[in-house]
C-alpha cells in the first residue's frame, strides 16, 4: 500500500476461533470498531454542519463517558482514536 508516495508496512493476524482468547479478542475488537465509527462520525458531522475539524482531544472528551470506551483498556480506546491526530 501507498500513502502519499510512502510505503506504508501493515501486519495482519490472524485468529482462528477455536484459539483460547478468540471470544475475548473478538469482542474488544468489536467495541474498538464500534468507538472509533463513533469518533468519526462525530468529526465528520461536526465538519458537515459547522465546518470545525474536532482534533484528537476533543474528540477523546467528547467519548470518554462513553459505554464502548470505558468497557476496553485505555491503551486500546486512544490506538482507536490514533487516526485523528
Amino acid at each position: 500500500m501507498f500513502k502519499g508516495g510512502i510505503m506504508q508496512l501493515v501486519e495482519r493476524t490472524i485468529i482462528k476461533k477455536n484459539h483460547p482468547n478468540y471470544k475475548s479478542l473478538d469482542a474488544l475488537a468489536f467495541l474498538s470498531k464500534n468507538l472509533y465509527n463513533m469518533a468519526n462520525y462525530i468529526v465528520r458531522q461536526e465538519f458537515i454542519n459547522k465546518g470545525n475539524y474536532l482534533d484528537y482531544n476533543k474528540v477523546q472528551k467528547l467519548l470518554q463517558s462513553g459505554i464502548d470506551y470505558q468497557a476496553i483498556p485505555a491503551k486500546v480506546s486512544r490506538a482507536g482514536f490514533d487516526y485523528f491526530r
